[in-house]
């Protein structure tokens, strides 16, 4: 699997039914991909959020990609995190979390993507080693989508149900039922 920005939840679905989980961090970096971009509920649906790279290291690897700070990006991510989210049954005790490894500055986006699993790992409870592969022969793949079971969204009285959007929607929402839900509710 290839390590994702956030990831969404058929993603995460997957990668918690595998046997064993080899990230990949050693391929070609693809810009407008889940690499740096993930997608969040709001009250006018879906938003997708994009972390900025700087443009002349996108063209090698995803290892080398560095993040752009000349705006404030971070700031702007987590206040429509926080503005989705924070009515949300179980952002008090996750939300935290994630704003730490926001308002952190990372070199690279590798960097940021490693830092997030590893909190979302910790918040979803995951039990199974990842690891980390170094190989160079990987191509990217996008994630397939599949059909998620509803379950109660923060926007569900005026919008329509929104499938596999990032984990933070699950997490934020079912809490720790988020990780029954992506074994066995997708």
């Amino acid at each position: 699997m290839i390590l994702h920005c956030i990831g969404n939840i058929s993603y995460w679905s997957a990668l918690l039914r595998a046997p064993a989980v080899i990230l990949q961090i050693n391929h070609t970096y693809q810009k407008q991909s889940e690499l740096s971009q993930y997608e969040i509920a709001t009250a006018s649906g879906r938003l997708k959020l994009s972390i900025p790279t700087q443009k002349s290291t996108r063209k090698g690897a995803y290892s080398e990609v560095k993040i752009d700070y000349s705006t404030n990006w971070q700031v702007e991510h987590w206040r429509s995190i926080r503005n989705a989210y924070h009515k949300s049954p179980f952002y008090l005790y996750y939300g935290y979390k994630v704003e730490e490894v926001y308002m952190q500055k990372y070199d690279t986006l590798l960097g940021l993507n490693q830092a997030l699993f590893i909190t979302l790992l910790s918040c979803i409870k995951y039990t199974k080693k990842s690891t980390l592969n170094t190989s160079d022969v990987v191509y990217y793949k996008s994630s397939i989508g599949l059909h998620n079971n509803i379950y109660p969204q923060v926007f569900d009285t005026n919008i329509d149900f929104e499938e596999n959007l990032s984990i933070l929607d699950v997490l934020f929402n079912l809490g720790p039922e988020t990780q029954d839900y992506l074994l066995h509710g997708i």
